[in-house]
């Protein structure tokens, strides 16, 4: 069992969340665990975030504060990796909610873990949606959190939501200007991982937000998605394990495939693109190959 002498890193990418961001703020400031830090990484916002978050590190002594130009939520992350001193890291974007027993909870049932992942709801619009936790506490290696990832069981794919050990998380950067990003990101987590714990609550609020640039630029979508499972793809190759995996990540082409051939159908995708990387997908499934 962790003391209350653990400290705990919590990095907040924020960009362009006005409207959000202090609801985002006061579920962290909330929390029941009294030992943990705050990192807010302005990443070039344009509206008021700026004027809020310094208002909040006027008040809170253990808020620090980081701007930067716009490069992405990825090269955000990236700069408050840098400066966290936590024994652990947790990610919350900067227009979702956590639990106020999200870090005691977490940090409870670690133990021996690399990663323990918070159970999550999800909200459209403000309109509940679904949970994405388990009946009950399970725990699993690193390769099994994979290949729950790639079929999109649990919390899996997300960044944010994770309680990281340190050592997990140093040698990994994200990757930057990406909007699948966490896809690579986690990937790479789990495969350095023995042990993997998922929590049985929710302890996150996922909330998703008309105009967001997950919801509102459906080709880049399909474009970056696309380069990120080749990624993982290649990065299992490379670490000889992809024949561990190989059948839950032929499910995840599919799904892929599928999701993608639809918004094309939707007329959301330009043929050119469409054909380009749902094609290296298909590739990739019959041969094994790109």
């Amino acid at each position: 069992m962790e003391t209350k002498k653990t400290l705990i890193s919590i990095i907040v990418p924020v960009y362009n969340t006005e409207k959000y961001i202090e609801r985002c703020l006061d579920s962290i400031m909330k929390q029941d665990y009294p030992n943990f830090e705050v990192i807010l990484v302005n990443d070039g916002s344009t509206d008021e975030s700026g004027i809020i978050i310094q208002k909040y590190k006027e008040k809170y002594k253990n808020i620090s504060y980081i701007k930067q130009e716009n490069k992405g939520v990825g090269a955000a992350r990236n700069a408050g990796i840098k400066v966290a001193k936590g024994d652990y890291i947790s990610f919350v974007d900067s227009d979702d909610l956590i639990m106020e027993d999200y870090c005691s909870h977490l940090l409870s049932i670690i133990g021996d873990a690399d990663i323990a992942v918070a159970g999550r709801e999800k909200y459209i619009d403000n309109v509940y949606d679904k949970s994405k936790t388990p009946s009950q506490v399970i725990t699993v290696s690193g390769m099994e959190a994979l290949k729950f990832q790639m079929l999109g069981k649990y919390n899996t794919r997300p960044a944010w939501g994770k309680l990281y050990k340190r050592n997990i998380v140093e040698d990994v950067s994200f990757v930057e200007d990406c909007i699948f990003e966490e896809v690579r990101y986690s990937a790479e987590k789990f495969l350095k991982a023995e042990k993997v714990i998922f929590a049985n609550k929710d302890l996150y609020s996922y909330r998703i937000r008309p105009n967001s640039i997950m919801t509102s630029n459906e080709q880049k979508r399909v474009k970056e998605l696309a380069i990120a499972l080749i990624y993982v793809y290649k990065i299992l190759l490379e670490d000889g394990r992809y024949c561990e995996c190989k059948r839950e990540f032929e499910m995840w082409l599919v799904h892929t495939i599928i999701q993608n051939t639809q918004i094309y159908c939707e007329q959301a995708v330009d043929t050119k693109v469409f054909k380009k990387y749902v094609g290296e997908l298909v590739k990739l499934y019959y041969k094994g190959d790109i």
